[in-house]
């Protein structure tokens, strides 16, 4: 059997791990799926333009298709969100008083906040590169994690923010800027993941047993 993992996550190192004999690959290569018994999509639990794309292929070749990715966020008391389900959606969201947002999205879903000149955007990126964001007003944050919701707290306060965008990845790594933004009390634009047709686990437990199913 050659299992193919698409990587992205950290679910993804830890089935690796499980499975020392699977490919990994990281999505933009698909003809690593040339052969393969069974695909297992763990690329970032928010992704959607790799998804269907591996989608795709299984389809095409009559591959068995996982995705795997860890639970979602469920609100607690105090979380003021919005939950939409596009950035697009997102910046039509964004109330009126909302004058600067910290935007934790991926870089196409950055494009979504071009043109705005009425806000100032705080921009989480892993690329210190300005000239591609091509927003009005903005500012970059490079800092990597781990995060805890202090240093978050302290980000926002320090930049004014008053609005929050990310999306709903999940996870403990992610977590502390919702947990920065409930003590703040500040609103949350929470994009929505992607619906999946293929079946889905939220562990690698789970996943190990849906292989071994097969």
């Amino acid at each position: 059997m050659k299992a193919v993992i698409v990587t992205g996550s950290r679910e993804a190192n830890a089935l690796a791990r499980v499975l020392p004999k699977a490919v990994c690959v990281d999505g933009s290569d698909l003809t690593a799926f040339s052969g393969a018994s069974t695909v297992i999509d763990a690329s970032h639990p928010c992704e959607r333009e790799t998804h269907d794309a591996v989608q795709a292929v299984c389809a095409r070749d009559n591959i068995p298709l996982l995705r795997l990715r860890r639970p979602e966020w469920s609100a607690v008391a105090g979380d003021r969100w919005v939950q939409v389900d596009s950035a697009q959606a997102a910046r039509r969201a964004l109330d009126q008083t909302a004058k600067r947002v910290f935007l934790c999205l991926s870089a196409s879903d950055r494009a979504a906040f071009r043109g705005d000149e009425a806000r100032w955007y705080l921009v989480r990126s892993r690329k210190d590169d300005r000239a591609r964001e091509g927003l009005a007003q903005f500012d970059l944050t490079t800092q990597s994690g781990p995060y805890t919701a202090q240093s978050e707290t302290a980000l926002m306060r320090a930049h004014g923010i008053d609005t929050l965008i990310t999306r709903n990845a999940g996870g403990a790594g992610a977590y502390p800027k919702i947990a920065a933004a409930n003590a703040l009390g500040l609103p949350v634009i929470l994009l929505n993941r992607p619906c999946v047709t293929c079946p889905t686990a939220s562990s690698v437990e789970e996943a190990t047993a849906w292989l071994a199913a097969l």
